[in-house]
């Protein structure tokens, strides 16, 4: 019998990694020399890797932090049901240095944010459950490549 930490036990099955969230209008301002660097709101924190989700999901304290402005309200389908779902505008998403943009869904106050297929298809990053990783595609080596076929 094999027995496993507690550690072991709580991330068992679960695949977590470290986003960076930036305001993508932030990001269009600095270019455009309306703000600076320094001012571009952004977020960083340990995101649970969902394949079964669709999309970027964040908290409202995160989605309030990098100062969104809603867009848009989505049914949609979740574990508890369907539900409608505020959308909210751009960000530029970074895992593993990989950069894309994806608009925003928010999901309720104490939920963990989640990383949906559609970012990590754009980042070229697959999940390996039994290692509870998310790394690059190793069929394209170090080079992102897109799958448009």
């Amino acid at each position: 019998m094999i027995a496993l930490t507690k550690e072991e036990k709580v991330n068992m099955g679960r695949t977590m990694v470290q986003i960076k969230v930036e305001n993508a209008g932030d990001l269009t301002g600095v270019k455009r020399g309306y703000i600076t660097f320094d001012k571009i709101r952004h977020i960083e924190a340990e995101a649970l890797v969902d394949t079964g989700a669709s999309t970027l999901c964040l908290p409202p304290e995160m989605v309030k932090a990098l100062g969104l402005s809603l867009i848009d309200t989505k049914r949609v389908k979740t574990g508890a049901g369907e539900k409608n779902l505020n959308v909210y505008e751009t960000v530029q998403l970074t895992i593993l240095g990989r950069t894309c943009r994806v608009d925003v869904f928010e999901i309720p106050h104490g939920i963990q944010p989640l990383v949906g297929y559609i970012p990590l298809e754009w980042l070229d990053l697959v999940v390996d459950p039994k290692k509870g990783k998310v790394t690059p595609n190793p069929e394209h080596g170090d080079e992102m490549i897109l799958d448009l076929l």
